[in-house]
This record gives structure tokens, C-alpha cells and sequence, in this order.
């Protein structure tokens, strides 16, 4: 398979290793290096190394963006219950405080899709009105200092105002986390790409004389020719932990295999995306994989490709699968 995205790296390098390993074989007892750019040298070992830190990485990278994912849950949760209590908050000054000073300072509620500075503003602002209203006289029908019919005070409330502000910074830090993560892998993967290809400028002249291995000799673009149709799929959350994804049948005659593909989170991210399983054009036309659903709160993005014998794709339509923060067992 060339290389056509990212997901198609970890392929083609397998399919150029194996070459690799059948020039060794007929070039013995001579050995195959290649040489990059800056005339670093490079075996077949070295390479299937580098194929197995990139696979490592790109399943650091998933890793990162679910703890991203599961941060940013954790931030929505709190805004929610946050959000809960503050209007809980402000409907007692409606009842108890209308004309008077307080009233007038009353802050109005953000929406839950706010950011940072402007949800957290109003909420700072009702911990400061909340304060001033316990040391002021009680209004009729109201006991101070203030609590919630939860039992919220005024403490209490600020913690978890607090709370959220560290929260974000958790956030932004795995945030950091998953652009360092990328990083890594695409430094991994322009190096895979530079020996792929100073391995395909070597082998012609190394190996003139065993004109069946030039031949064959892996591609790293895709040849010219169609586009497939992509095929319509579906996907469900099956059990706890798995998901479970159907797909229609392509009827075109070069196809090779149907893919697989997916990232963690809530958009399908061809950055990202990696080769999750791998079905032959006469195998039931479903997968069954765990891939990103190994936590309460996890959600995946998948798509079905088609992949023809040149090389060329089209994948489907976006499927979006979630784990639940968590299972409600029956009683």
C-alpha cells in the first residue's frame, strides 16, 4: 500500500520491509544500506525499528487524546454543576432581594458552551455577592449565612469555583501533552519516509542484474486511476466497551480490502487517525473492536475505507461511538 495519509504509513513500511528482506536474501552475501540525505546509514534493522517506534507513538498519540477527551469531560461536568448552583443562587435573591443594592449587582448566568473567562467571571461574581450577603441583616423568611437547599455554602461553592479553574489547567496541560505527542510521531514518520525513499532510488541500481525485485519494487504514491465509491456504514456502542461497525458491500471490481480507521474523540481527524482492522473483500462485512472505548466517558470517530489494488480510497461517512461516564447497572 503507498502512502496516501498518515494512516498508510505503518503499511507501506511493512510492505517495504518485506521487500527489503527479499534484497538481502538475493543480494547476499552483500548487504542493502541506504544512505539519507545527511549520509546517515541506514540497515533494514534500523528501519523495522523505526516501524516499531511509530506504531508505539501513534498509540501514544490515542492515549493522549483521551486523556484530553476525559479532561475536557471533567470541565463540562463541573461547569454543569456549577451552573446548577448558581441559578439555584440567583433564584433566592429573585424571591428575597428584589429591590434592594444586591438585586442590582445580581450577575447573570453564562451559557454551558462558554469559555473559561466568560463562564468563570459570573461565577467569581456570585462568590463575592454571596459573601456580602451573609454579613449583611437577614431579609424576612431567610436564614444567613446563606446555604443551598443542598447544603452549597458559600465555601463550599467557591471551592468548586476553584476547582474548575485547576481543572482547566489540566486541561491545557494534556492539551500540551498530545501536541508534544504528534510532534514525536511526525518526526518518526518524515525519517520512515526519507529511507522509503532512498531505498527506491538504491534498489534499481543495486539490484539490476534481479529485474523481478525492481519490478515489484513497493510504490510510496498511489498509482493514477479511480476514486471508489465509498460504501455506507454504521456503528454502535456494543457491550461496555466495544464498538461494532456494519458496511455495505462495494461493487467495484479492483477493490483490495476494506479498512477501518479512527481516532479518539468527537471528529474524525485524518492527523490522527490510525488503521484499526483490516477486512478481505469476501469477509463479513463488520468489525468488532475496543480501539478508544477502555475508559468510562471515552469517544471514538471512525470511518470504513474502501482501498482499491492502485492504492486509491474513499472512506465513509463519519460514525461517532461513546462509552457512557458511567454504566448503570439494573437493579
Amino acid at each position: 500500500m503507498p502512502v496516501s495519509n498518515l494512516t498508510t504509513y505503518i503499511p507501506t513500511i511493512d510492505s517495504m520491509s518485506s521487500h527489503w528482506g527479499q534484497c538481502l536474501a538475493a543480494y547476499a552475501p552483500k548487504v542493502l544500506i541506504v544512505r539519507l540525505l545527511d549520509n546517515t546509514p541506514v540497515t533494514r534493522s534500523d528501519f523495522i525499528g523505526m516501524r516499531d517506534a511509530l506504531q508505539a507513538q501513534q498509540i501514544a498519540v490515542q492515549a493522549r487524546l483521551t486523556d484530553h477527551l476525559i479532561a475536557r469531560g471533567a470541565i463540562e461536568n463541573q461547569k454543569a454543576r456549577l451552573l446548577e448552583k448558581f441559578n439555584v443562587f440567583t433564584s433566592l435573591l429573585d424571591g428575597y432581594y428584589q429591590n434592594t443594592d444586591f438585586y442590582a449587582a445580581r450577575p447573570l448566568a453564562p451559557g454551558q458552551s462558554f469559555g473559561q473567562l466568560t463562564f468563570s467571571t459570573p461565577m467569581f461574581d456570585a462568590m463575592s455577592l454571596w459573601t456580602k450577603l451573609n454579613e449583611a441583616p437577614a431579609p424576612s423568611g431567610l436564614t444567613l449565612p446563606l446555604a443551598l437547599a443542598d447544603g452549597t455554602t458559600q465555601g463550599s461553592f467557591a471551592s468548586e469555583v476553584s476547582a474548575l479553574q485547576f481543572a482547566y489547567t489540566n486541561e491545557r496541560d494534556k492539551a500540551q501533552d498530545v501536541t508534544l505527542a504528534r510532534s514525536a510521531r511526525n518526526r518518526i514518520q518524515d525519517k520512515a519516509y526519507a529511507v522509503m525513499k532512498a531505498y527506491r532510488e538504491a534498489v534499481p541500481g543495486k539490484l539490476a542484474q534481479f529485474p523481478d525485485l525492481v519490478e515489484t519494487l513497493p510504490r510510496l504514491t498511489p498509482l493514477p486511476g479511480h476514486t471508489p465509491d465509498a460504501v455506507n456504514a454504521s456503528a454502535i456502542l456494543e457491550g461496555t466497551n466495544q464498538s461494532k461497525v456494519v458496511y455495505d458491500a462495494s461493487s467495484d471490481a479492483m477493490i483490495e480490502s476494506y479498512q477501518l480507521r479512527g481516532n479518539v474523540g468527537d471528529d474524525y481527524s485524518a492527523e490522527d487517525a490510525v488503521v484499526i482492522a483490516t477486512n478481505a473483500p469476501g469477509a463479513p462485512r463488520e468489525f468488532i473492536t475496543p480501539f478508544g472505548l477502555n475508559q468510562p466517558g471515552a469517544r471514538i470517530a471512525l470511518k470504513v475505507f474502501v482501498i482499491l489494488n492502485t492504492g486509491n480510497e474513499a472512506g465513509s461517512a463519519v460514525m461517532l461511538v461513546g462509552r457512557p461516564m458511567a454504566i448503570q447497572l439494573a437493579a
